[in-house]
């Protein structure tokens, strides 16, 4: 678990509903207009966008810490906001998440189809045609900092307080996907999803919140290494190249990845309840 100070429970519940219903407001702002107005958000286009509303939880998160935890607590935040002093390894996996993208051309060559532009690497969700490095820079900043400061920044933060990085995954993957809610009338890939495409969406999110929270947690609460891999995830998932083969195989790896989880920390309550007690 992430080593954090003690706080009254009752405490730390009101935090996380008024943060909760702080992000949900700011987001919701953004993207229910263009809901009522019936914009679709689609890849390679720059308006309309839902990218702000991405926002929304780490302006939450400073907000609810600021007038709760005034400088002191801002400090802290910001420290592992940008906390990049971690084991090499996080950044191998955070390298290889984002290589799974080449499996592109994998898929090209095997079926004989054409391979992806570079341009196709580059046409992302809500944003306009820009160079790769530049739009990897603008999603890191908006999708990734933006969400991850509030979700494990802030609520899986509290939640790791009292439960270990499985259970606290699970807890936030709810609210996660609740917040959610507004993108299936404004995105062009979420209105496509169907029923059985949501339900897929709901459980990969869940898989993605459980390895977020231990990736945050085994980096002593590093929000940029989790900031990294979310961006990095999305790049195998959310961009015109990654269409098909390589979105298959990187949900799959998260899948794989939270099963080894569970499988780790129900043998460590076993071996806990097998010690002897003295």
């Amino acid at each position: 678990m992430v080593a954090l100070g003690e706080a009254p429970p009752r405490t730390r519940w009101r935090r996380l509903a008024a943060y909760y219903a702080l992000a949900c407001g700011i987001s919701w702002s953004w993207w229910i207009p263009l809901a009522l107005r019936g914009d679709v958000t689609r890849a390679g286009l720059a308006w309309p966008t839902h990218l702000p509303g991405l926002l929304g939880p780490a302006i939450a998160a400073v907000v609810v810490t600021a007038a709760t935890d005034g400088r002191t607590g801002l400090a802290e935040l910001w420290r592992r906001a940008t906390r990049w002093r971690v084991a090499w390894w996080w950044y191998a996996i955070v390298v290889g998440t984002a290589a799974m993208a080449l499996l592109a051309f994998v898929a090209a060559w095997v079926t004989g189809g054409e391979p992806p532009a570079a341009s196709d690497f580059a046409t992302y969700s809500g944003v306009g045609a820009m160079p790769l490095a530049l739009m990897v820079a603008y999603v890191l900043i908006v999708n990734g900092w933006g969400e991850e400061i509030g979700w494990r920044g802030f609520m899986a933060h509290e939640v790791l307080r009292t439960r270990g990085p499985l259970a606290a995954g699970l807890m936030t993957a709810l609210p996660w996907a609740l917040w959610h809610a507004p993108l299936f009338w404004i995105v062009a890939s979420f209105r496509g999803f169907g029923v059985a495409g949501t339900v897929g969406w709901a459980l990969g999110l869940a898989c993605g919140s459980v390895v977020l929270v231990a990736m945050y947690s085994g980096t002593r609460g590093s929000i940029l290494i989790a900031a990294l891999w979310h961006t990095a995830f999305n790049l195998t998932s959310a961009t015109a190249a990654a269409e098909g083969l390589p979105a298959a195989v990187s949900s799959t790896l998260v899948m794989i990845a939270v099963v080894v989880l569970a499988v780790q920390a129900a043998r460590s309550r076993l071996r806990r309840r097998a010690a002897p007690h003295g």
